[in-house]
């Protein structure tokens, strides 16, 4: 396995809109606190939406963004942004994130370049700016993120292959696609037979299609999977 440093990532296309994807339907049953996963307070000030909205108006001039809400969805809705395209994934319980995503993209089909970025994850800005915005990409990375997270398989040319558990580079659950990878993931999503697909299964199946993604991986990105009470002390570290 290579973990081959992705260098020189070019600066985003002004001139290109992106679209932004939060799939944030779940219920967090690992979390013993009550409601919404983006609503827990990493600190007496902070959520994890506040922290993500911070990053990503910092990072992008020209973006839309696209909030999937489930459990508790009202109150969700009600506590993101005016400017924020907010749906429902009314069928939360019963299928993955696959359908959250596709639930989005119908609002944005039109746009060429997206990124979905998890509602439970807390980040710095530095992550933003070193995805590779050239071609579809993602990040791995071998801290922060839980070992029972999924992990990435690198070729040498420093591209996914493949996804998969028990691997020791994690998959920080954010995603770049534009072109081919794109139109794959819009084909899979909008598959209602594939409702109850994990968002790694998407990417794999979209690599089995033809689909490449480059893979980030680099120490300075800092991104942090907020499953448990432990995951804020080390989110707060971010912050």
């Amino acid at each position: 396995m290579s973990t081959r440093h992705i260098k020189g990532t070019p600066p985003l296309d002004p001139s290109k809109r992106i679209g932004i994807i939060i799939p944030a339907a779940g219920l967090g049953k690992r979390m013993k606190s009550r409601g919404p996963k983006p609503l827990i307070k990493i600190t007496e000030d902070t959520t994890i939406l506040q922290n993500q909205i911070k990053n990503i108006q910092e990072a992008f001039d020209d973006h839309s963004v696209v909030l999937v809400c489930g459990f508790e969805a009202d109150k969700l809705m009600g506590e993101a942004p005016s400017d924020f395209i907010k749906v429902e994934n009314e069928l939360y319980e019963d299928t993955n994130v696959a359908r959250s995503i596709a639930i989005a993209l119908r609002t944005m089909s039109s746009l060429e370049r997206v990124l979905i970025i998890y509602g439970d994850l807390v980040f710095n800005r530095s992550a933003l700016e070193a995805l590779n915005y050239s071609t579809s990409s993602i990040f791995a990375l071998g801290d922060f993120i839980g070992e029972e997270e999924v992990g990435c398989i690198i070729n040498g040319k420093g591209n996914l292959e493949h996804m998969m558990y028990d691997l020791p580079h994690k998959w920080a659950q954010m995603a770049y696609f534009q072109g081919k990878e794109l139109n794959y993931l819009k084909q899979i999503v909008w598959n209602r037979n594939n409702n109850k697909l994990f968002g790694f299964e998407v990417i794999n199946k979209i690599i089995e299609k033809g689909g490449q993604f480059a893979c980030r991986y680099a120490k300075d990105i800092e991104i942090v999977d907020v499953d448990t009470s432990k995951d804020i002390q080390k989110a707060r570290k971010i912050l």
